[in-house]
């Protein structure tokens, strides 16, 4: 069992002013403080916890998101925006690649969204010659500035969550690029909805 707060301070005064009834009086007095003192106490023992992305209370987030300089979206589920804040450092330090960009939408989404640059997408035989895997059937604008970003589901993303994914983006990638397309894409073929070789279908076995 716990040792009450109040016998802890007690137990640090001198043996004389523990001892007869000098001693019962001051356990009484210092009892007024023990309760008040125990929760000061439970505080600064609890810091080493909001300091935790994983530990911290839900409504000590955003204090705790302020120290990487990062502003959370509270519409966003708790454990996502958990682990944003523990990964604020590694994807600030990414920020505007290819790589910054998929993990960002993979924390929010749980899937790892493929980066098509127009320029890395135009045919070579022998090098990028599959269509639907390392090419793609479709001109891009002309921009070498430019890219698109498929998202390996359809049915699984609301479109809320598909604003999100776009506002994700929009905001993470580099000033002078601009998104050319984004595909929900899907794991098979349907005329007129999954359709667009190396957008949002791919041929293969």
């Amino acid at each position: 069992m716990t040792k009450p707060y109040t016998d802890h301070i007690y137990d640090s005064l001198p043996a004389e002013y523990r001892s007869g009834d000098k001693g019962l009086f001051l356990y009484r007095m210092l009892s007024l403080f023990g309760d008040e003192l125990a929760g000061v106490e439970d505080t600064v023992d609890a810091i080493r916890d909001r300091l935790s992305p994983e530990r911290a209370p839900e409504e000590f987030l955003p204090w705790l998101s302020s120290w990487v300089a990062l502003v959370l979206d509270e519409t966003w589920a708790v454990e996502k925006r958990r682990r944003l804040i523990r990964e604020a450092l590694d994807l600030y330090r990414w920020r505007g690649t290819i790589r910054g960009l998929r993990s960002f939408v993979e924390i929010y989404t749980g899937l790892t969204p493929e980066i098509v640059e127009s320029f890395n997408a135009c045919w070579q035989v022998g090098v990028r010659s599959t269509v639907g895997e390392d090419t793609k059937v479709y001109e891009p604008d002309g921009d070498p500035h430019c890219f698109s970003v498929l998202v390996n589901s359809f049915e699984e993303l609301t479109p809320h969550e598909k604003q999100k994914v776009i506002e994700i983006v929009e905001r993470e990638k580099p000033a002078h690029t601009k998104v050319i397309h984004y595909g929900w894409v899907a794991k098979f073929w349907q005329v007129g909805v999954r359709s667009t070789v190396g957008i949002d279908a791919k041929v293969g076995g």
